[in-house]
């Protein structure tokens, strides 16, 4: 499984409502005060009428040098007009009509405050990124806005029919055009900027100068202002025009349709005006409120820095993730994406349902190759293929969205320091839904999760899992959020959905044959016309009908087209290559025959032995890339194979069209898609791979790796109490390769999956050598806690036919891991002390490497000759125990305690998985449903608590109640009362 893909955002709050993604017209003002003369405007027809010789039909204000401010009797019974009212009166009724309806949601004091709340995130995201050029735009924004909010809180009769709301509005729609247009957002931010610094000077001349009759030109201030106003009212009704009108269509790309003609019309009426309000405004300079702008962005600068410490200092990076996952990663650079006029319809689906009220999750599934990663944008491997890092791999990246996330998650980071290796649930109640929940709330946008691929996660529990805490993510109210899933339509995930309706669903397989076949056809068209151009060919290359050959055998799997694609890239002789696929249309037997055998055709010659051995290559390279548990890099595979770099490289490279061979070494290689690795296992051709036996030439491969690799103090550490966390990664990864670290970590899956293709005695052998040293390897690359499950899993593999030699040495072997692997997990080298000095005198492990006992210990305590009945101890609670209960499916053990919590402990291994917190007395008693998914906790001030088990939340108090028991049907708590 991919689990976690990218995050994307959405924007979806424009002026206080919700509205479209599209179709938004880009600003691309000046500011007023500091605007250049444009060039002379020709042949252009202006709706906003000027005067015919182009000039204002008032004077311009007096210098204030040449005369004061004056006020006279004729003033004095001056009676003010409303200025907006009279130019909305001045417009045409189709104007009138969109401006009613935009001022019927206008509140001029939510649109200020949203205008300063959007103005303020931006800064600090572009602060948080690192860009600093957009603080003297947020400045004068803030400035302009609370200039105005004086103004109309100071005069009840300015604005009274609040048509400036509705031009204040426009200020907040580029301002949130800015979050999803980062490449035109400096046009944005300045004509956000250049338009609210104008609304506030003019409110300023008509509130202070006009109204308050402080001036001998009164009519001549009139005209420029009313004109002014309309010209802003005109471009205001065609921006929610257009607006409108294209929100059906959610096209991205139209956002700039409108731009042109408009702005030219406004700029040339502000322009016109200019001379005639500058004087004005330079007496309104005094009213900007400079300072206050100052402190509201001195504030958002220091929190972003006291932020910044705050993460660096807390080693908040080294939260662990799925290298990969985050969006726009640099791994996932070069895949596909959806081209234009492709998938649109369904991409219109999900645009919908992410700016919707309605499902939380959308679920995209299909079978393989129908284009379900494409529409997610991504691949997956290794760390994604499992839930381990999914919490984790989510909060780092939605704590660069909300950096109001880093306090809540320091603190749960602190309290635990192992939270990371803890239960999916405790890793989701504390890293996730808690902070989340605490989150000040914050609609304005929206954040999608993207998991793709969740059929390909390891184990049906995780699937299940990871379906339970996604659905519990609704709750959050705190930020807008959603769920986008892509998977294969099997069963369990179908029957997760099925009982929970809060989803959407869309079926790719059962798309339209006509709608898939548009998209495979322009997907065929411009990749091939890509072809073309690089190499040079002529435009009647492909030769008559031979791309609606292609279209007609691809449908409906888009993997066909694309593998079709790259394999006709490849070569020197393109025609050729489409010709040799072409024709092998007409002989495979099924749709992957006809995509893979071309390629493949194509590594072997007409020598029968030559063939032979190149085919015995391909499956011994290929077979084992197609089965690791997760990619490695041409070396690694090389050091595996006992095979040059070289030669790997050489086999593998007329292969590019189905696997993604990166030109650095270091990088691993990935197949491009898994219907490949499918085809490979089950067809009937000479490159089939036989699964079991691959597995065991891997197993065997990772065995003589780690016989040759592994020792004592691999790390040549200077102290047997060296701490793990103080081990230089960089020195680890040195000394065990990645390859020798891929050894170590599957070796045992493997040997599983072989189903006996490897001896007993090499097992044996080899745990008799170096299972110490496997342990302390494991120990420092942080995976000791899957030593005792590696172990369960070696027991039974081996459990039909194991000697009793090797059945022994396991029992001892986990006996030994079980009582070391805390203490190991801190300080590997420990194994050599404590470890081998307290382990039972006739302890297989103690006698097979009693000469690794540290030489720094002279005299040996003496112990029993053999394990007691103590199986583990589970410390962690800080005031005695009360209370256990074993889950129904003996994995789960819960305690109780006087400390006032309930822990979750894995059976097998030993490792808390979670704390459920909460309880406001003594915990007296505690039981699992007869389904495992729920716990009651019963206190001893008569409270009884019910828990989730998968995600650790509280579902339910219950007060009151001396007793308490959950019968067999998990539906219903008995409960004693005193009466």
């Amino acid at each position: 499984m991919n689990t976690i893909r990218f995050i994307f955002e959405i924007s979806i709050f424009v002026g206080g409502n919700s509205g479209t993604l599209t179709d938004i017209p880009i600003f691309s003002l000046r500011a007023l005060r500091r605007h250049k003369e444009p060039p002379a405007l020709k042949n252009q027809d202006d709706p906003v009428k000027l005067q015919s010789d182009n000039r204002p039909d008032s004077p311009i204000p007096p210098s204030s040098s040449q005369h004061g401010i004056q006020t006279t009797r004729s003033i004095k019974s001056f009676e003010p007009q409303d200025l907006w009212q009279t130019a909305y009166d001045q417009l045409d009724e189709e104007k009138q009509r969109i401006l009613s309806a935009v001022k019927a949601t206008a509140n001029p004091t939510e649109q200020l405050d949203e205008v300063i709340n959007l103005t303020t995130k931006q800064y600090a995201e572009f602060q948080q990124n690192g860009n600093g050029g957009f603080r003297t735009s947020s400045r004068k924004i803030i400035d302009a806005a609370l200039s105005f909010n004086n103004i109309i809180k100071a005069v009840a009769a300015f604005d009274p029919t609040q048509h400036a709301a509705s031009a204040w509005a426009i200020v907040s729609l580029g301002l949130t055009m800015a979050k999803n247009h980062h490449d035109r957002r400096d046009a944005l931010f300045e004509s956000s900027d250049y338009l609210a610094d104008t609304l506030a000077q003019c409110a300023f001349i008509e509130a202070k100068l006009y109204r308050e009759g402080r001036s001998s030109h009164l009519q001549d201030l009139k005209n420029p202002l009313v004109r002014l106003y309309k010209a802003i009212l005109h471009y205001t009704a065609l921006v929610q025009k257009a607006q409108t009108a294209n929100k059906a269509r959610r096209l991205l790309d139209c956002v700039s349709a409108i731009t042109e003609n408009p702005l030219t019309e406004l700029k040339a009426s502000v322009e016109t005006e200019r001379e005639s309000l500058r004087r004005w405004i330079e007496l309104g300079e005094y009213l900007h409120r400079e300072e206050e702008a100052e402190n509201i962005l001195d504030e958002i600068d220091e929190l972003a820095g006291s932020m910044k410490q705050l993460t660096e200092q807390s080693g908040f990076k080294n939260l662990p993730i799925a290298e990969g996952a985050f969006f726009d990663s640099y791994v996932n650079q070069h895949e596909d994406f959806c081209l234009l006029d492709t998938r649109t319809d369904l991409l219109r689906q999900v645009l919908e349902w992410a700016q919707s009220e309605g499902q939380f999750i959308f679920w995209l599934n299909g079978m393989a190759g129908t284009g379900k990663s494409t529409i997610a944008r991504t691949r997956g491997e290794a760390d994604r293929d499992n839930a381990r890092r999914l919490i984790s791999t989510i909060i780092r990246q939605l704590v660069t969205r909300y950096q109001q996330l880093v306090p809540a998650v320091l603190d749960a980071m602190k309290t635990d320091l192992n939270i990371a290796s803890k239960s999916l649930g405790e890793q989701f109640n504390k890293l996730l839904y808690q902070p989340l929940m605490s989150l000040h709330p914050d609609q304005s946008t929206t954040t999608v999760i993207i998991i793709d691929a969740l059929d390909e996660c390891d184990g049906e529990d995780d699937i299940k899992a990871i379906l339970k805490i996604l659905f519990k993510l609704q709750e959050i109210q705190s930020i807008h959020l959603r769920v986008f899933l892509t998977s294969r339509p099997e069963l369990p995930i179908r029957l997760k959905f099925r009982d929970n309706e809060n989803h959407q669903d869309l079926i790719l397989h059962e798309l339209p044959k006509p709608v898939v076949e548009h998209d495979i056809r322009v997907f065929l068209k411009h990749k091939l016309s890509e072809i073309q151009f690089e190499r040079s060919l002529s435009p009647d290359w492909l030769g008559n009908d031979n791309r609606e050959r292609l279209v007609q055998v691809a449908v409906p799997l888009f993997t066909f087209a694309a593998t079709a694609c790259r394999f006709i890239r490849e070569g020197t002789h393109p025609q050729k290559r489409l010709q040799k696929f072409l024709e092998f249309q007409a002989t495979g037997k099924n749709q992957m025959d006809k995509i893979y055998l071309p390629i493949l055709d194509r590594l072997i010659g007409d020598d029968e032995e030559d063939a032979k051995e190149l085919v015995k290559e391909f499956q011994d390279v290929v077979g084992i890339i197609i089965l690791l548990a997760t990619p490695l890099s041409i070396g690694s595979l090389a050091l595996l194979l006992e095979k040059s770099a070289h030669e790997v490289s050489e086999l593998l490279d007329p292969l590019h069209s189905v696997l993604n061979i990166p030109s650095d070494r270091g990088a691993p290689v990935r197949i491009l898609h898994l219907s490949f690795r499918d085809y490979l296992l089950v067809t009937e051709s000479p490159f089939r791979i036989h699964e079991q036996e691959t597995h065991g030439k891997i197993a065997s491969h990772c065995l003589r790796l780690m016989n040759t690799q592994l020792k004592h103090n691999v790390c040549a550490l200077a102290s047997y109490g060296a701490q793990r966390e103080d081990i230089d990664p960089q020195m680890i990864n040195q000394r065990l390769t990645a390859g020798l670290q891929y050894s170590c970590r599957y070796w045992v899956h493997h040997l599983k999956e072989s189903n006996g293709h490897i001896s007993e005695s090499e097992i044996l052998a080899f745990l008799k050598k170096r299972f110490l040293h496997w342990l302390e390897a494991l120990a420092l690359i942080g995976s000791i806690s899957d030593a005792v499950e590696m172990i369960n899993t070696l027991q039974s593999s081996t459990r039909e036919s194991i000697s009793t030699e090797l059945s022994n040495f396991l029992n001892d072997a986990k006996r030994f891991t079980l009582q070391n692997s805390y203490i190991v997990s801190m300080a590997p080298l420990q194994l050599y002390c404590s470890g081998l000095v307290f382990a039972p005198a006739q302890s297989i492990v103690r006698k097979n490497f009693h000469d690794e006992i540290s030489k720094h210990i002279k005299t040996l305590p003496a112990m029993e000759d053999s394990w007691n009945s103590v199986l583990q101890t589970l410390e962690g609670h800080s005031f005695p125990v009360n209370s256990v209960a074993f889950s129904p499916d003996g994995c789960t053990l819960a305690s109780g305690s006087y400390d006032k919590t309930v822990k979750l402990w894995d059976v097998t291994t030993g490792t808390l998985r979670q704390t459920l917190e909460g309880h406001s007395d003594w915990v007296k008693s505690v039981a699992f449903s007869p389904d495992g998914c729920t716990l009651a906790s019963n206190l001893y001030g008569n409270t009884v608590k019910l828990w989730d088990v998968t995600t650790g939340t509280l579902h339910q108090t219950l007060e009151g109640h001396l007793n308490s028991s959950l019968p067999r049907s998990g539906k219903l708590l008995f409960l004693s009362t005193p009466n």
